[in-house]
């Protein structure tokens, strides 16, 4: 992020629905791609170019763990941008209320799961020798 925060930037950013719903998730914990597909129900590709726009709005940061790489909602912003982002979050969680409850739900290995079902289903696609 840079020194300066674009609020502009970041009300774009927060203009779309899935990108408010992907903030209102980051505000309860770093999270993966692959969590927030499983809790939004949304494809991956679809999931990564939300993520790379708010990291580009400044108001998400990533950080690579092994083979994942981790988001996280930045936690020091302007006042003014804060209650922008709290007012914008109360009503997602509002109109989006099972969100956090899938999140919740998510088991503990989820990414280990998904990465799994894709090479078993890349396995199976493989013509016999």
């Amino acid at each position: 992020m840079t020194d300066t925060v674009d609020a502009m930037s970041i009300a774009r950013a927060l203009g779309d629905t899935t990108r408010a719903r992907i903030a209102v998730l980051l505000e309860r914990r770093d999270l993966c791609v692959c969590e927030l597909t499983e809790t939004l129900g949304q494809s991956q590709a679809n999931i990564s170019g939300h993520l790379k726009l708010l990291v580009s709005s400044g108001l998400v940061t990533s950080n690579r763990q092994s083979y994942w790489t981790h988001y996280a909602l930045v936690r020091t912003l302007p006042a003014d941008i804060s209650r922008f982002l709290g007012a914008v979050m109360q009503q997602v969680t509002a109109q989006y209320p099972g969100d956090l409850l899938a999140l919740e739900r998510l088991p503990a290995d989820v990414c280990t799961l998904r990465q799994e079902q894709r090479r078993n289903a890349r396995a199976g696609k493989q013509k016999p020798k």
